[in-house]
């Protein structure tokens, strides 16, 4: 309502004593349906950060040993986000019992998820990875989590070559940066120092990413070939690729971070210098193995469960078939972030990324959290 000053006196007084019962019948008037105005800052969001999505298996090729691609398509009525190469999105399923979430590294350059295909390489390792290999169909939908992580190039943070170290599936990342780099969306030189123990076992062929920008070293720890670098990643190798110019990424297993992480060392460049992508937290050795009764709230439901002290209050949640919410599964982005109702837990101190506010209101991660004793908890809801 536009309020223009009269020039008759008095008129603005008796304006402003009427102007209540105008608007009451303008509200009267009024639809009461409510606004569909779509705003391009919110289509815009949407698109960047779609939370979880639905995405159809369109097929599966093997690559090396005990692996195989899994190319997805966007659901009907559903895109794919943008992301940048080297991170990684969740996928998750109904198996048997069981609700499962784990994190796969992007395999496609983000250009190509453009295009509507993004691939992940899936390593039989576990529950829900022999699920994809073996018993998810083409065809079959998953839900998929939006594109997270900080294993990226940052042309602020980072320099202008990437070392880039891997072993096994851990190569992953480093295809999404190569397929990136050949096709411009990223702009940075990369050499790759890959680990495997025979040529069988490397997921991607060095001859489709020859590029002026990109160097492959396959090391073969087990096998003799010729053009083939045998052994292990070792200080003279690593000395030969760094430059004045160069920032460390390494993306494998932990034993390959203590070995390499020590001969970096070894060179001078210490652990606050390698950016590491963080491995799920899994089970841990205990003296005697004890089962807890664990009560868990998500908004208006109540659930009862078993929960073992050598595994994470995530995998007792998975195992009782309740969708939870995970990315990460390392303790380290907080998208399961829950609230202590009562109860004891351990989190080892290499693990604990909470801030000190989530310690002083009881706060925690279920997926780097251990069970001490009964608990009960409440959990962010899962929405698809």
């Amino acid at each position: 309502m536009i309020f223009q000053r009269s020039k008759t006196p008095g008129e603005d007084i008796r304006r402003f004593l009427s102007m209540t019962s105008q608007r009451r019948r303008l509200i009267d008037e009024s639809s009461d349906a409510l606004p569909t105005a779509d705003f391009a800052v919110n289509q815009l969001s949407q698109k960047l950060h779609p939370g979880i999505f639905r995405a159809v298996i369109a097929g599966k090729e093997p690559v090396g040993c005990n692996a195989a691609k899994i190319t997805l398509l966007p659901a009907e009525g559903t895109h794919f986000p943008y992301f940048r190469a080297g991170q990684f999105v969740t996928l998750s399923s109904r198996v048997g019992d069981s609700f499962l979430t784990r994190a796969y590294s992007l395999a496609s350059s983000p250009g190509e998820a453009r295009r509507g295909v993004m691939e992940i390489i899936v390593q039989e390792n576990g529950l829900y990875s022999g699920y994809l290999l073996h018993q998810a169909k083409t065809g079959e939908t998953v839900s998929v989590g939006e594109p997270s992580g900080d294993f990226y190039h940052d042309s602020i943070r980072d320099r202008g070559h990437v070392l880039a170290v891997a072993g096994g599936s851990g190569v992953t990342p480093f295809l999404s940066m190569m397929k990136a780099i050949r096709e411009g969306s990223e702009d940075f030189r990369l050499t790759l120092l890959y680990g495997v123990r025979k040529l069988d076992d490397a997921l991607f062929d060095p001859d489709s990413f020859r590029d002026d920008r990109i160097r492959i070293e396959l090391i073969l720890s087990e096998e003799e070939r010729e053009g083939f670098r045998h052994g292990f990643i070792t200080r003279d190798l690593l000395k030969d690729c760094i430059d004045g110019e160069t920032s460390v990424f390494m993306c494998g297993p932990d034993a390959m971070y203590r070995y390499v992480g020590g001969e970096l060392e070894a060179l001078g460049i210490g652990p606050h210098a390698v950016r590491r992508e963080h491995n799920s937290i899994g089970m841990r050795e205990v003296p005697e193995q004890k089962v807890f009764r664990l009560t868990v709230h998500i908004r208006d439901e109540r659930y009862v469960l078993e929960a073992r002290n050598d595994e994470t209050l995530l995998t007792a949640l998975e195992r009782a078939g309740i969708p939870a919410v995970s990315r990460c599964r390392s303790g380290v982005c907080g998208f399961c972030h829950s609230r202590l109702v009562k109860g004891m837990f351990t989190v080892h101190d290499h693990e604990d990324h909470r801030r000190a506010a989530d310690i002083k209101f009881n706060y925690l991660h279920p997926c780097c959290s251990y069970p001490e004793s009964d608990m009960e908890i409440e959990i962010p809801v899962f929405n698809v």
